[in-house]
Formats: structure tokens, sequence, C-alpha cells
């Protein structure tokens, strides 16, 4: 039997409330190739949570990290087999992009950054009531990387336009992307100066 090609990846990032669910919901039927759409907080979903409120705030911290960092190994598991993923996943931790730069090397990975602006960000967490206030607010680093394959603001443009935007230009995106990228800076040596 030949050996199965891996998958592709879609990473939309952005904060909390920035449309990043609707957009990968909606991006589903327009891909011509079956896709599974894997939140972040799907994952988090399946976790029980009869401990986990009697954690303290660094127990909490690990149980978090060690979900996200099994979250990575959950799409690299899907795309290894084959399988074409997108993900839904704030980028808000250094951390994230390290392990993600790691986990995910050798795949074909496209990173989309979902913008809105932070009025709207704060207009929709209350509205949804089903986030802390003040969330997505916290995650002003997920762009803080610098670099991205594709731009969608969803402040005045619905889920269906930008995820329309995004499947037209998905196979257009040129190479190397982000990712590549990231992960060629992060291993290119610190530059010597003389003067040191």
């Amino acid at each position: 039997m030949a050996a199965q090609a891996p998958g592709r990846v879609i990473l939309l990032n952005g904060p909390s409330s920035s449309g990043k669910t609707s957009i990968g919901q909606a991006m589903l039927p327009l891909l011509p190739d079956p896709w599974f759409l894997v939140p972040v907080d799907a994952i988090s979903g399946m976790r029980s949570t009869r401990h986990t409120r009697f954690l303290e705030d660094a127990e909490t911290r690990e149980m978090l990290r060690r979900t996200r960092r099994g979250y990575h190994r959950v799409i690299a598991a899907l795309t290894s087999a084959g399988n074409d993923v997108i993900m839904d996943y704030p980028l808000s931790e250094p951390w994230r992009l390290d392990d993600l730069l790691d986990v995910l090397d050798g795949y074909d990975v496209t990173l989309i950054d979902v913008r809105c602006s932070g009025e709207e960000l704060t207009r929709r967490e209350r509205s949804r009531g089903d986030r802390p206030h003040g969330l997505a607010a916290s995650q002003t680093r997920v762009y803080a990387h610098g670099d991205n394959d594709l731009v969608v603001d969803t402040t005045r443009r619905g889920a269906a336009d930008c995820a329309r935007e995004i499947v037209d230009r998905f196979v257009t995106i040129s190479h190397p992307k982000a990712f590549a990228r990231l992960r060629r800076d992060r291993r290119m040596p610190a530059p010597v100066h003389p003067d040191a």
C-alpha cells in the first residue's frame, strides 16, 4: 500500500469572538474536498469539569497548557493520516506558535488572521454571554508573530463573505507560506555584531 500523503491545515487565528468558528463552519460546504473543522473549544469541551473547578490557578494553567499541547497533536495526527483540517485557534501565547511550528513541521499550513475591531469584539462578547468579560481584549498577542498568509476582517463583513474569500484565495497562496517563514526565521542564528 502506498504511503498516505499528509493533509493540509488552515489555521484561523484570532481573538475570542472574532468569528473564527463561524468562518470555519461557512468554509466547509465551499471547499471542494472533505475537511474537518476542529476548534480548540471542542477539545476543551471533552474534558471533565467535575474536578477542574477545585484546581488552584497554577494547576489550571498547567491543565490548559496540556490541553492545548494535546490539541496540537490531535491536528498533527489527523493531518498525518491524510485529512484536511481547519483549526479554530488563537495564537494568544508565544509557546503555542512555537509548539505548532515543531509539531506541524513538514505539513502544509496556511495561516489566516481573523481580525475585528476592539469595540466590535467587546460588543460580541457581551451579546454571547458565554465568555468571560474581557477575554477577547486579553488575547491581543494573537498577531504578535507578525506574519500570515491572508487577513480577513469581520468588523463589517459576515462569516460567509470571509469564508468565500479564504476558499477562493487558498489555492493561490504562494510558497513559502507564513508557517515556513516563521519556522525559518526562528531557526536563523542571531546576527553577530562586531562591536559586541
